[in-house]
């Protein structure tokens, strides 16, 4: 995910909690992933950080069950790979 695709999906009218609940396991890895990147430059978009701290809740409930989207993490290992 480039750094535009990252602030147009923040930018947007959909919400946060709903966007990330919503995603699979291995787009919401990828989504972290990329908003991890963008966290670590010297300006990153506005708002990154409370959507990086929601995904990061979201794979941890996933990761413990307590998710329904949980059943996706149990056909790979911990890094995602199947």
């Amino acid at each position: 995910m480039t750094r535009q695709q990252l602030a147009l999906l923040m930018n947007g009218d959909a919400d946060p909690l709903l966007v990330i609940s919503s995603a699979s396991t291995s787009e919401l890895q990828a989504l972290t992933d990329a908003l991890f990147r963008d966290l670590d430059t010297s300006h990153p978009v506005f708002g990154a950080q409370v959507w990086y701290d929601l995904a990061l809740e979201e794979l941890e409930n996933r990761n413990n069950g307590a998710s329904p989207q949980a059943d996706d993490l149990a056909d790979s290992d911990a890094f995602g790979a199947a």
